[in-house]
């Protein structure tokens, strides 16, 4: 019998702040892989998810922070980690929001982007709301008039999961032939204590007023296995300014004890465990520029 040719690759989905980087993901996988929120910055960390199809092969996904100007040492690592991860990718997804006019941004992008001697895949996302700017982006591209061309255009819908099947064929070949790098049962290569941290900032994203989350991080103090049954987690969440401070707590402690409850459901639904979560709030006004800070939530070794 023929051995079956399998494909194995990275894929890195680019883009700038919410188009519905991890939305797509998350679709492909049909679970939380990344967190999401209406807040732009939102993916910080770069994220490896791994999707296994038995006869295909193996394809890597890189999902990465939006398009970002740097002003602080925690904006060059999230341009860093997006200039890694197009450099590492052996295809690019360049996802859009169709429902978004091409900005200034999509030029710098689209410029980076060709340079690149990579397959690449133009993801045109939001198609179930509308078309509204869908021939703007394929045209805008072909104006430019660069030396490489994505080989396909493929509308698609993050929320429904439209055309995302299509999507993944066309990335199996394009992909190199190769061998499977990971067990066919691994799904995600991030540490656990990360993937709480991200949780636990997903849900103050979402239930915190929109002018806070930039100004907060999430660091996991203590990470411990007290039996086969319950883990014994100690978070930090970490403002800039006192006001800031008596917003996550809220008044008489509800708010935080709200966030605390939602994150604890969450990661004991992704652990598989029973998890006991205790959750401080301290104040460090320059936490994005220190280096201790940023060593411990894992941005710089």
């Amino acid at each position: 019998m023929k051995k079956i040719k399998k494909h194995f690759g990275f894929v890195s989905i680019v883009g700038r702040a919410n188009v519905g980087k991890s939305s797509l993901l998350n679709k492909i996988f049909e679970r939380k892989i990344s967190i999401v929120s209406h807040v732009p910055q939102t993916t910080r960390y770069q994220i490896k998810a791994i999707l296994t199809d038995k006869e295909k092969g193996q394809i890597v996904f890189l999902d990465t922070p939006g398009l970002y100007v740097a002003k602080d040492r925690l904006g060059k690592y999230m341009r860093l980690s997006l200039n890694d991860a197009q450099e590492a990718a052996d295809l690019i997804y360049y996802v859009v929001d169709v429902l978004r006019s091409p900005g200034e941004e999509e030029l710098k992008l689209i410029e980076n982007i060709s340079k690149l001697d990579k397959p690449l895949i133009m993801v045109l996302n939001k198609i179930d709301k509308a078309d509204t700017f869908l021939s703007n982006y394929i045209a805008l591209w072909k104006k430019l008039e660069l030396k490489r061309n994505p080989e396909y255009f493929m509308p698609i819908s993050a929320l429904t999961g439209f055309n995302v099947d299509k999507l993944i064929e066309a990335t199996f070949s394009l992909l190199p032939t190769g061998e499977e790098h990971y067990e066919k049962n691994t799904t995600l290569d991030f540490p656990k204590e990360l993937i709480v941290a991200d949780i636990i900032r997903e849900k103050l994203l979402l239930n915190l007023k929109e002018e806070l989350p930039h100004s907060l991080a999430v660091v996991i103090d203590e990470f411990e296995r007290r039996n086969k049954k319950l883990i014994f987690i100690k978070a930090r969440i970490i403002v800039e300014r006192p006001s800031q401070k008596e917003i996550v707590i809220g008044k008489k402690a509800i708010q935080l004890k709200k966030i605390g409850t939602l994150a604890r459901k969450d990661v004991e639904r992704r652990l598989k465990k029973m998890v006991y979560l205790e959750i401080n709030v301290s104040v460090n006004k320059k936490w994005r520029d220190d280096p201790e800070i940023l060593h411990k939530l894992r941005y710089f070794s």
